[in-house]
């Protein structure tokens, strides 16, 4: 007769708790680092296209370009800090901005990625200046930037407008680029918390996207391919008289050579954390890897 051994039922107990303990989920995202798993290769965001990333401000109590290309950065008006995604994030208010007293290469991008991390609540009326590449001549628009339009009291959908520009001799026939998330392109679930956007513009596809969270915005292919006139693609992009930055605001802010700011013209009044800008256009895998990476704290 065959004899059947049993294990010891303390020796099951104990190799289900280590097995319980391994596969437990881990349904946040604070994570030690090198905690988790590598995405995309990747442990931390700082690995993700490092050679190509000109700006970047973590906002950890100042408002410096760590990549020391941006300079000149000074706190306007009632701004501050407050506890951001990673570390610490810059706090805008009702007439706050950051003024930098030169763009560095953000006034030479021919391509880009912008990627922040946002934080902020609705607003009606006017729209927000998110950042701004100036001109040095006074033009009514800058060369490059972002604002949220104000969004309706029972709305909670974000319209957010990017604008950029080819300034070249011979001028292009199509100058000023906007791109918007009007209509069912506007961005759900975008207020009252960390939320993370980014924009790419590739010189070589003449192709411009966005992301909202991880997910790219669902542009045709009509509207996300940027052309130089009816037959040529945009290519390269060229920037006219590119000298200062804002975070926060409009160019209007800077003063002269600038009018006052308009009515609509607002500050941006939410916090904004881990701002890069890259002189490349991501790829929608190092993108993710970055929104992930970021999401984490890494």
């Amino acid at each position: 007769m065959k004899t059947i051994m049993q294990r010891p039922m303390f020796s099951i107990l104990i190799a289900g708790a280590l097995v319980a303990g391994c596969t437990k989920a881990n349904l946040d995202d604070d994570f030690e680092k090198g905690d988790a798993p590598p995405i995309s290769n990747y442990i931390n965001s700082s690995e993700v296209a490092p050679a190509e990333l000109v700006a970047f401000f973590p906002f950890d109590g100042n408002v410096t370009d760590s990549k020391n290309a941006v300079t000149g950065g000074v706190l306007n008006g009632n701004g501050g800090f407050a506890q951001g995604k990673k570390g610490q994030a810059y706090q805008g208010g009702t007439n706050a901005f950051i003024s930098y007293a030169t763009a560095g290469p953000l006034a030479n991008l021919t391509s880009f990625t912008v990627s922040m991390w946002i934080n902020t609540q609705k607003h009606d009326g006017g729209a927000q200046g998110v950042f701004a590449v100036s001109k040095a001549d006074g033009s009514f628009w800058g060369n490059f930037f972002m604002l949220i339009e104000g969004a309706g009291a029972t709305e909670n959908n974000m319209l957010v407008k990017v604008h950029f520009e080819k300034n070249v001799t011979p001028p292009v026939s199509n100058i000023e680029h906007w791109m918007e998330t009007t209509g069912n392109k506007r961005i759900g679930d975008m207020y009252g918390s960390w939320r993370h956007i980014a924009y790419t513009y590739d010189e070589t596809t003449s192709v411009f996207a966005m992301y909202a969270n991880g997910t790219k915005i669902a542009f045709t292919e009509s509207e996300s391919k940027r052309m130089a006139n009816a037959t040529t693609p945009l290519g390269a992009l060229a920037f006219k008289n590119a000298n200062r930055f804002v975070i926060g605001g409009f160019q209007n802010q800077l003063g002269a050579p600038y009018n006052s700011p308009e009515t609509w013209m607002l500050p941006y009044t939410g916090k904004l954390d881990e701002f890069r800008v890259y002189k490349k256009a991501l790829t929608s895998q190092e993108l993710n890897a970055l929104f992930q990476l970021e999401k984490q704290g890494r």
